[in-house]
């Protein structure tokens, strides 16, 4: 029955692009056993243990410990469905979004390091390494990697505490849920903010718990939408300044951040309601110069197309954010400027046109656009066969016949979305495989660098000339791994500009299939 149902159907929609780059992701984290373990879970969906062990041809303590691993980091949920009211065996499936929400890690740690400096930035770091631990043990980690770190920069260790109760007051980490962790000693953990991520292999031999956090110590975990909300908010300013001008954007700051701990869910699609008197209130203490013109302002950001402030008309006006129009705008704006890059200023012009009239014929762009009619043609013909524009006919006889058919263009959102997406997904996989060939090209550079790097710390750490250990790399090696370095360099910066587009695509990793 799982199979002919909705939910399998809508499940095989979700791209290959994606898939790989889901397996790509667990392979350089975690090693090969739980990427053929997530693959198995791509292909069939929903799988019990049983099913498991056939697919991947592998044994259940291998499987028990590679499960754990992964719900461990949230890759992976599970459940006991009940059919019949008998209870049937635990199905494992993958949480697709949560999956590519990992490659948003380096932002969540650089948000934190802008909030609340480097101990909340370690901290935060160290959760998102181990997937979920104790409060004691993030402590303990977090203390022992500052006293190793040989940094200059002075770092209070004893705050370490305060700083977690918080991080834990504002929601940026949350209490794991019964049943959803593991023990946070049994596997090693990775580095979620290093461009070089390394495959790590298990140790221990392990089982799948499955405790109850009655059962143990409670475990912690960073809540994603918590950053998640905190992008979203921080792009709708950005946006609003963009379109209008910094008065505007404060304002709706203040709408953001007045109701913040009421939007942090990113299923939500409407803000808390703020009236008038309230935003007058927090902008006299923000931004006075701003609160004589502050009607004007929302007068205007009402009446915008846009749509993204709303407004609730009772004895005092009260405003809010609609989510969903500002989803639909950022994605119209992030897609317009992809045409601009990729088919030139006139294709872009075209583009804009089709998107502001939504049903609109060639003869009418071509007016609207000031092209040359040929020229129109050609360009809606461009964008048609790329599939960033469609179609629509609207016959005025039943014989179907061409010269009494309207052809009206228009763009769908959504499906350009979806195809965008699964671009950046197919891109990303792709930067990764080739810095992970190109590291392995030269890994023997790379370990010797690691080594003599590691010996000439020991050596002023123990107060001794590193000046031999400076030439352990020949002149041919340092340019040679000096190149390889640039090329991976190169790859980061361009999967961080990916990465950018795939958080205004898929609305900050909320909405991916």
């Amino acid at each position: 029955s799982l199979f002919r149902s909705n939910e399998y159907k809508s499940y095989l929609s979700m791209s290959l692009p994606l898939n790989d780059l889901i397996v790509s992701i667990v392979d350089d984290l975690f090693g090969p056993i739980c990427a053929k373990t997530i693959n198995t879970l791509l292909r069939h969906h929903r799988v019990n243990m049983k099913d498991l062990i056939v697919h991947t041809d592998l044994d259940r303590r291998t499987i028990n410990q590679a499960l754990c691993v992964l719900i461990k980091h949230r890759f992976v949920t599970f459940e006991e469905p009940v059919v019949d009211e008998k209870r049937r065996p635990v199905v494992y499936s993958v949480d697709v979004n949560h999956a590519v929400t990992l490659i948003m890690y380096p932002l969540f740690v650089q948000i934190i390091k802008s909030l609340h400096g480097d101990i909340a930035e370690i901290i935060i770091e160290e959760i998102l390494h181990q997937g979920c631990t104790t409060r004691g043990s993030i402590i303990k980690t977090c203390k022992e990697r500052v006293k190793a770190s040989n940094n200059d920069t002075k770092i209070n260790i004893d705050t370490m505490d305060d700083m977690f109760d918080v991080l834990l007051s504002r929601n940026y980490i949350e209490k794991v849920q019964e049943g959803a962790g593991g023990n946070e000693d049994e596997y090693d953990s990775f580095n979620a903010g290093s461009s070089e991520r390394s495959a790590k292999r298990f140790k221990g031999d392990h089982h799948l718990t499955g405790r109850s956090l009655e059962d143990g110590p409670t475990l912690w975990r960073v809540n994603v939408t918590t950053f998640q909300s905190f992008l979203r908010d921080q792009e709708i300013v950005k946006f609003v300044r963009t379109k209008f001008d910094e008065g505007a954007s404060e304002i709706v700051s203040v709408i953001l951040s007045l109701n913040s701990e009421a939007t942090t869910d990113m299923k939500t699609m409407l803000s808390s309601s703020v009236s008038y008197d309230e935003i007058i209130k927090s902008l006299k203490a923000r931004k006075p110069n701003i609160v004589p013109f502050t009607q004007s302002y929302l007068d205007i950001l009402v009446e915008s197309s846009l749509g993204i402030v709303k407004v609730v008309t009772d004895y005092n006006n009260s405003y809010y954010i609609s989510f969903t129009n500002f989803y639909l705008e950022y994605s119209k704006a992030h897609i317009s400027s992809i045409v601009k890059e990729r088919f030139g200023v006139k294709c872009h012009r075209v583009f804009a046109i089709v998107l502001a009239k939504q049903m609109i014929e060639q003869k009418q762009v071509a007016e609207l656009a000031m092209l040359p009619f040929k020229d129109a043609k050609e360009l809606l013909y461009k964008l048609y066969t790329e599939q960033f524009i469609q179609i629509q006919e609207l016959h005025q006889t039943p014989d179907l016949n061409p010269s009494r058919t309207f052809y009206l263009f228009n763009i769908p959102i959504d499906s350009l979305r979806m195809k965008l997406l699964n671009v950046c997904f197919k891109a990303v996989h792709n930067l990764m495989a080739i810095r992970k060939n190109k590291l392995n090209e030269n890994a023997r550079l790379v370990d010797k660098s690691l080594r003599a790097d590691a010996a000439i710390v020991e050596a002023q750490q123990s107060g001794l000339s590193a000046d031999d250990l400076e030439d352990m790399l020949t002149s041919s090696e340092k340019q040679q791994l000096g190149v390889c370095m640039k090329v991976v360099k190169k790859l980061d910066l361009g999967e961080i500009n990916i990465i950018e587009s795939i958080c205004a695509l898929s609305h900050f990793g909320s909405n991916i299939v």
